[in-house]
């Protein structure tokens, strides 16, 4: 492997600083034109020629997850496709040709998977340690570029949609515990999503794990524990003061504030459950978050959802809808 080289060299006086957030880490890529793979602690940015070609992350299902869990390609033949044509960076492509999806299908769930991770990701304030692997690939190949501009200003949004719930972090990483009354007919809450999600609860598996286990955007699960919450729903400190995100730096500007670049921002849209799946998206409510550090528990099985890929853009979402719905009638 590449020796990594460092992010920023004291050298002159025109070399910026060293990075000291993700944003910041990104945008000095971004200027260098850098290929590789930005490893951080929530996890990593694969970067060709400066732009975001792919992003993992512990707290959201990627691809893999997506469409093994949902039964769409069985996990031995994905093993046997990634063993196969991963070290060459031809996956995706071998996907296509073989027709286990078809190029809008990869392109819109590579880029709901890269949104999502990302946000993980870019979102961590403090950045921890960051290490760059010059000229690494992504065992996918080359779907979809993003800049890094535009990947933070969805960033920003959807830190300001989760704050617009409840600005309880603490949240998106604890176990999530229902109340004893979230099992009353009473008081369950409005929308099958957020009624799987309860059902699915038991005090052990965290946001990443039920994202996991449904077969859901990490976003999506992350902002309906919220909203959850906020209802009353879940064993979360009801009176305390809510903790503020700081505001992170966005990536394609070093030293801006990534709330400088949303324009417009509203916190009422909200994730959508995937490319197909009929509904509506819930109205967002106020709450509460517990504190308790998250427990990972075993990856359990999945039922078949009714499209394998997430994309949590509701935008996309609803452009694919119709797209559903004009080649039916075809």
């Amino acid at each position: 492997m590449t020796a990594a080289p460092p992010l920023a060299q004291p050298v002159g006086r025109a070399e910026p600083a060293a990075p000291r957030t993700p944003g910041e880490a990104v945008a000095l890529l971004a200027a260098r034109r850098a290929t590789g793979a930005l490893h951080g602690p929530l996890g990593v940015l694969h970067l060709v020629d400066g732009q975001v070609a792919a992003a993992e992350s512990s707290r959201a299902p990627g691809l893999a997850d997506l469409l093994t869990g949902c039964g769409r390609i069985a996990p031995e033949a994905w093993a046997e496709l990634l063993h196969r044509h991963g070290p060459q960076g031809r996956l995706a492509e071998v996907l296509v040709e073989r027709q286990l999806l078809t190029r809008g299908e990869l392109e819109l769930g590579h880029l709901g998977t890269l949104f999502d991770a990302a946000y993980f990701v870019l979102a961590d304030p403090a950045g921890g340690t960051w290490r760059f692997e010059s000229d690494a690939r992504h065992w996918l190949g080359t779907v979809a570029l993003v800049d890094p501009a535009r990947l933070g200003r969805e960033v920003e949004r959807r830190r300001r949609l989760l704050d617009g719930i409840w600005p309880w972090p603490q949240l998106d990483t604890a176990p999530v515990r229902p109340v004893e009354h979230s099992r009353r007919p009473s008081h369950r809450p409005p929308g099958r999503r957020r009624r799987e999600l309860l059902d699915h609860a038991d005090g052990r598996r965290t946001p990443a794990d039920l994202a996991r286990l449904l077969g859901r955007s990490g976003f999506g699960v992350t902002a309906d524990v919220r909203r959850l919450a906020a209802a009353g729903l879940l064993d979360a400190p009801r009176h305390a003061a809510p903790t503020a995100i700081p505001p992170a730096t966005a990536p394609g500007r070093p030293g801006g504030g990534l709330h400088r670049r949303v324009p417009g921002a509203t916190l009422r849209r909200t994730p959508a459950p995937g490319f197909s799946a009929p509904g509506t998206p819930d109205p967002a409510a106020a709450g509460a978050a517990a504190t308790t550090a998250p427990t990972r528990s075993d990856r359990p099985p999945t039922t078949a959802a009714a499209h394998p890929l997430t994309v949590p853009d509701p935008d996309i979402a609803l452009l694919t809808r119709v797209r559903d719905l004009l080649e039916a009638r075809l």
